[in-house]
């Protein structure tokens, strides 16, 4: 950040009217640079004083440590606010990681499970287990007479 952007940001930071990124910087670059921590102090004193004067407060006697109590509660709060985003992160990915290990535990036990056709109205055409044979168009006919079913002429079938 550069000086004339830090020094633009001086009223806003006073007034609480710096969006966290932008606080975050302006902190940065104050903490840094000796000649905006003068400008803000000197700032700080004036507005500060002009505020209390005009609600008819009594005027502080230690500006400066005003202002850096400011600065503390300003980095608390950023440091807050890091620690709440980075907190719902954290929770999150680890929902994530619970969900998907409970869906796939759910996934692995539906696999298991062995189920028995007992009966079925799918006729199968073209069927093999085990080794395959060259010839295709034999074994198809050896199931067909087994099953007691017609023959399939061997000029219809099809062999993927």
């Amino acid at each position: 950040m550069t000086c004339n952007k830090a020094q633009s940001m001086i009223t806003p930071f006073i007034n609480n009217k710096l969006t966290l990124k932008d606080l975050e910087d302006f902190i940065n670059h104050v903490s840094t640079c000796s000649v905006c921590r003068e400008e803000l102090e000197v700032y700080y004193a004036l507005l500060t004083a002009m505020k209390q004067l005009d609600e008819d407060k009594n005027l502080s006697s230690d500006f400066g440590m005003e202002l850096d109590q400011k600065l503390e509660r300003a980095k608390e709060r950023i440091f807050r606010a890091k620690f709440t985003y980075y907190r719902k992160k954290i929770i999150l990915f680890l929902t994530i990681i619970i969900l998907a290990f409970i869906f796939s535990i759910g996934y692995a036990n539906k696999g298991s499970e062995i189920r028995t056709v007992t009966e079925s109205s799918f006729r199968m055409r073209y069927s093999f287990h085990g080794e395959v044979k060259d010839d295709y168009e034999a074994l198809l006919q050896e199931y067909l007479k087994r099953q007691k079913l017609s023959p399939v002429p061997t000029k219809t079938i099809v062999i993927p």
